[in-house]
């Protein structure tokens, strides 16, 4: 049986609050977004204050439920529960000194230090973190928007599991990915897999290769497991436009239309814009120019991180706008913060690639990393035990773990 869709639980602001009120004249450090970046560097601060601490730390994010994006596409071929990917934040953050205010941050003033909240009452800050990560890119070609499936939240992975039930019936199922990149990959592997014998999965992308980012032997290894499932892969491709019954697109000078019962949209995403008035240094790509120490120039007060933010990394332009990257800064920008309060000096953030990763079917992946490339099943566990170590904390690791196990959770 598929797992259960959640519900969308109101937020109880009272039960997600600390208990007991705010040390008096304490620093307020307001953290937007709860993502990999935010929620790793709440987590961070909170770890490394003492009993005594006069700091106050809030956490703005309108979900009620963490995503760990990298798992999402588990859910497909039900190898994961939701539960265990997406922990809700009043867990994680239950025995924290962390007040999370379920909402939406509507504008920030620098000026006043002040985040104005759609529902709430407007935080003012001492110290301010924005982590609001990216969106998908609106897209452009005609009809996409309306005949087709993003897949990049919970929410969305509901949502698809949805439409898989409305299909239980045919006897097949053709499918159509737009995209060759990691998202699209990915959910093309765990579709051909979950519909087995059912199914037939065709990706199409405007670029000449998939993975286009990716080390070639990762690309490889993507082929390979592609070829293996049968998976149509047009390259070079431009899509003209999406209908209900397919999607159009130019291939070697022709015009072609692939029939599809499921079409999925993975082509690109955008950070988030800037949710004030003030005229920020912003790259070509849309993110905010920030210091070595991920603070933001004349505000070094306020600190910007995760695909927001152009951070550096070595021989790169900037850090990949990847979950890894926003995971190493969380912390880094935790202990800037702290740092700063302290009046000592700060350390510049470093980007550490530690290699990639994909999921490449069912109990299948590709880890490359430190000169090693391990694919199929030993691939596959690698990667599912290297995403547990990186869970959001220990309790929900531990409870995860005896799960695996076979105890109940």
């Amino acid at each position: 049986m598929p797992p259960k869709p959640f519900a969308n639980a109101p937020g109880d602001h009272a039960a997600l609050r600390p208990s007991g009120p705010s040390p008096e004249g304490a620093t307020q450090v307001c953290i937007l977004g709860g993502g990999f970046g935010g929620l790793y560097c709440a987590l961070a601060l909170h770890q490394r204050l003492g009993k005594a601490s006069r700091l106050r730390i809030t956490l703005v994010e309108p979900r009620d439920r963490f995503n760990f994006t990298p798992l999402l596409y588990e859910l497909l071929t039900h190898e994961l529960a939701p539960w265990e990917i997406a922990p809700a934040y009043r867990d994680l953050l239950r025995h924290t000194a962390v007040d999370l205010r379920q909402d939406w941050a509507e504008h920030i003033d620098l000026a006043q230090q002040t985040v104005i909240l759609r529902h709430g009452e407007p935080i003012t800050y001492d110290y301010l973190v924005v982590a609001l990560g990216s969106q998908m890119r609106p897209p452009a070609t005609p009809g996409s928007q309306t005949h087709t499936l993003p897949f990049n939240t919970l929410q969305d992975a509901e949502q698809l599991e949805r439409r898989l039930g409305e299909l239980d019936h045919l006897p097949k199922v053709r499918v159509v990915v737009a995209g060759a990149g990691p998202s699209g990959v990915e959910l093309a592997c765990k579709l051909s897999d979950r519909l087995s014998s059912r199914g037939h999965v065709t990706i199409v992308d405007r670029r000449g290769e998939i993975l286009r980012s990716y080390p070639e032997r990762v690309q490889r290894a993507a082929a390979r497991a592609l070829a293996k499932r049968g998976v149509e892969v047009y390259l070079n491709a431009a899509i003209t436009a999406v209908e209900d019954s397919g999607l159009t697109f130019r291939y070697e000078d022709k015009t072609r239309h692939c029939q599809a019962e499921l079409m999925l949209w993975t082509v690109g995403t955008v950070p988030r814009s800037w949710l004030g008035k003030n005229d920020l240094k912003q790259t070509a790509f849309g993110q905010c120019q920030v210091e070595p120490t991920l603070q933001l120039p004349n505000h070094n007060n306020v600190f910007v991180l995760g695909d927001m933010a152009a951070m550096p990394a070595p021989k790169r332009d900037r850090a990949p706008t990847t979950a890894q990257a926003a995971y190493q800064a969380g912390p880094a920008v935790a202990q800037n913060v702290l740092a700063l309060i302290a009046n000592r000096p700060l350390k510049p953030f470093v980007y550490n690639h530690l290699g990639d990763m994909l999921t490449l079917g069912q109990g299948e992946a590709v880890v490359c990393g430190f000169g090693l490339c391990i694919t199929g099943q030993l691939g596959g566990l690698s990667r599912r035990w290297a995403y547990w170590l990186r869970l959001p904390t220990h309790t929900h690791r531990w409870r995860v773990l005896k799960h695996w196990l076979g105890f109940k959770p």
